[in-house]
């Protein structure tokens, strides 16, 4: 990923101004290369240079087709189109084509004809930079994501809709919120071409995925349980927090005025569910369940028929989580920082989960919608 950083140029009323620039190395068809710093300018079609960009390349500048390049105040300038490879970083090189002109009264500048078309350019004002990258998306990908956002907007659209209970509705959007957050978060390092940061996002997709395909087996009554075990962390939770004041935020909850009031608000919702998480032991001993489920997530993966997702996705990316050896050896050994596996893992979830929520909801899809899920969650099997 290139990272160029703007530069300050006086306006007329404004005083300096940042403006973004690019350093790109351009290439004649004569073999002449030289590095220039260009203006990126997004209200530009085509990118332009001057007169003298032709002669210290060697390009017969009339050679090209001839055109009339209008500025912002009506004024034309003579200019003439000639395509140069442009190399904007070692990974992304290509030909672009510029219109050069018969002067040197107009500035080098990036226009958006096959540059924002090609690539993903992200300006940063606060940095006073701008990264290029190539697109976070393939076309192919793109059209994939597209549709499956159609799909899950009209699939939620139809929830209420549903004969769900309002809890498992609660639950179950709740579910799909999470799940989009994750979604959205992976997607974010994908188009910030960090996704070696991704395996911890995708363990925890693949969980949400397995308890939101638990839940809705038997939505009511499932959906019960995991509404009520939230009284059972909310109360652990609390009781760490205000018996273990170690900073600021645990100190103000510990010294509270309102502290008494809601601790008996939390004791009592966890006393009445909190029998409904009891697991037996041996010599009729209990000890309380660590989540809603009440199994281990490999338990939850064997009761779905997941194991093998379990053993593969799960197993890598905690060994990525926890920093296993394996694991800092080299990024790019890890499948799961490989952005169209992290891409394909995405939707791969996204769309069982819209599966399971459809099938349960009894939401009728059509032909097309249902195959396309039905591939896309296939991938991940």
């Amino acid at each position: 990923m290139a990272v160029h950083k703007w530069r300050k140029r006086p306006t007329k009323h404004f005083g300096d101004s940042w403006v973004p620039f690019a350093q790109i190395e351009l290439t004649s068809q004569s073999n002449k290369s030289q590095t220039f710093a260009v203006q990126i300018d997004s209200g530009a079609v085509v990118s332009l240079l001057r007169k003298s960009v032709a002669d210290l390349l060697d390009i017969e500048l009339e050679s090209g087709k001839k055109i009339d390049v209008s500025s912002v105040g009506g004024a034309k300038t003579i200019a003439y189109i000639h395509e140069l490879q442009t190399r904007f970083d070692d990974n992304i090189v290509y030909p672009v084509p510029y219109a050069i002109a018969d002067t040197e009264n107009v500035p080098n500048l990036l226009g958006r004809l096959a540059i924002f078309d090609h690539l993903q350019i992200n300006f940063d004002g606060t940095m006073q930079e701008t990264t290029i990258s190539s697109p976070w998306l393939e076309p192919d990908e793109r059209r994939i994501w597209e549709y499956l956002i159609e799909t899950e907007k009209y699939i939620l659209d139809r929830y209420k809709e549903t004969e769900f209970s309002n809890i498992t509705k609660k639950a179950a959007v709740g579910f799909l919120n999470r799940a989009s957050s994750t979604i959205a978060s992976l997607v974010g390092l994908k188009k910030e071409h960090s996704t070696y940061a991704a395996p911890a996002l995708i363990r925890s997709l693949l969980e949400l995925a397995l308890q939101f395909e638990y839940l809705m087996q038997k939505p009511e009554e499932r959906s019960q349980q995991y509404i009520d075990y939230s009284h059972v962390s909310k109360y652990k939770f609390t009781s760490a927090v205000a018996n273990n004041p170690t900073g600021f935020v645990s100190r103000r909850l510990a010294n509270s005025t309102k502290r008494a009031e809601g601790e008996k608000r939390n004791q009592d919702a966890y006393d009445k569910v909190k029998n409904n998480f009891l697991i037996k032991l041996k010599n009729n001993k209990t000890r309380e369940a660590s989540n809603w489920y009440k199994m281990t997530v490999r338990k939850l993966a064997e009761e779905l028929g997941r194991v093998g997702e379990y053993r593969l996705i799960y197993a890598a990316c905690s060994k990525w989580a926890h920093g296993d050896p394996d694991s800092t050896v080299s990024d790019s050994s890890q499948p799961f920082t490989n952005p169209p596996i992290v891409f394909q893992l995405c939707i791969g979830y996204h769309a069982r989960m819209l599966l399971n929520f459809a099938d349960a909801g009894k939401i009728i899809l059509s032909a097309e919608q249902d195959d396309y899920l039905k591939q896309l969650a296939k991938g991940i099997s």
